[in-house]
């Protein structure tokens, strides 16, 4: 029977394969949750871009009443309008789907360690995993970071908002 590979490359310490496994799985979980929160946040941002939005579009149809509104309401309704949509898109940014890895497959693991020729024992299982979740948290560091770019962007888009609103308030009130 020929014997697998990685049999020949065990030669560390059985305690450090596990530690190696459950801090690999340790930080899964907190990729996983990052990425949750993330889009959670984005979500709130949006929603109060909306809203805020929706004050400034206000003040600016209120105006009606026969006031014109100056170069600044303009420069803020500009401002507004372009952080507004810079909100949106950041958010479908950080929404959009991705292909990363959170959990290990069961059925790999038994297939291949727990019922392979020969069984793997214990420390081989986890030092096999502890690599294989190593190559993932790789994977998923890049993809997780370009959507916190995103949701920087939004969240820098939405003080522009702010500002603008700002402008357009001012130049309401005077």
């Amino acid at each position: 029977m020929p014997e697998r590979s990685y049999h020949r490359l065990v030669i560390g310490d059985a305690q450090g394969y596990e530690l190696a496994y459950r801090e690999g799985k340790a930080a899964i979980a907190d990729q996983a949750a990052t990425l949750r929160e993330t889009r959670d946040r984005a979500g709130t941002v949006v929603a109060t871009a909306a809203v805020v939005a929706g004050l400034g579009t206000s003040l600016i149809l209120s105006q009606g009443r026969g006031v014109p509104i100056s170069w600044l309401g303009w420069m803020g309704t500009v401002v507004a309008a372009a952080g507004f949509a810079t909100v949106v898109v950041g958010t479908v940014m950080v929404w959009r789907p991705l292909v990363v890895v959170i959990n290990l497959d069961a059925g790999t693991i038994v297939g291949s360690y727990v019922e392979g020729e020969p069984p793997a024992d214990l420390a081989e299982i986890h030092r096999e995993l502890a690599l294989h979740i190593g190559n993932h948290v790789s994977h998923n560091r890049d993809q997780i970071s370009d959507r916190m770019t995103w949701f920087t962007y939004a969240l820098w888009a939405f003080l522009a908002l702010i500002a603008g609103l700002g402008m357009i308030v001012i130049d309401v009130r005077v």
